[in-house]
């Protein structure tokens, strides 16, 4: 986990950190390790619950004292969040129905890695939408011992 944060700007080391675990994840299949892939893609997902959930209950009401920003409303950010939930619940799917002793499960398994690239697009324009507009606007709306005391419990909620 990342050291403490002394700025919502600073939040975006997690996103690498997220994005570092669906990669080792991606490893895996690329190792056609079925099991590995299926454990690491629990434990991504796992820490994205809890990532997505404390923006949800901590940061997103305070976000919207920043009044309206074109291309950054509360619903689009938890419109996406339940995007890349959803795709995650196909992956896990996809990755039951492997079989890898099938004649087909090479393709099947380039099949789930060109999916979960639609899935690495959507979170990257995310990721990007909230170090571009909401960290940001968090920092201009909270002083500094509100920025603290938010920064604090939303490290406290995403860790494992």
């Amino acid at each position: 986990m990342s050291p403490p944060f002394s700025d919502f700007a600073s939040l975006a080391s997690l996103h690498r950190e997220l994005e570092e675990r669906f990669l080792q994840h991606q490893d895996a299949l690329l190792d056609l390790d079925v099991a590995l892939a299926t454990e690491r893609l629990d434990g991504y997902e796992a820490a994205l619950r809890r990532h997505l959930e404390a923006e949800e209950a901590l940061l997103l009401p305070v976000f919207a004292r920043a009044g309206r920003i074109r291309g950054a409303s509360p619903d689009l950010f938890t419109g996406e969040h339940q995007r890349l939930l959803e795709f995650l619940a196909r992956f896990r799917a996809e990755l039951r129905a492997l079989e890898p002793e099938s004649a087909g499960f090479k393709r099947a398994v380039l099949r789930l890695l060109d999916a979960e690239t639609t899935f690495k697009h959507l979170s990257h324009h995310h990721e990007l939408r909230e170090e571009t507009y909401f960290f940001p606007a968090l920092d201009s709306v909270t002083d500094e011992a509100e920025r603290r005391e938010l920064l604090g419990a939303f490290t406290a909620q995403v860790k494992p």
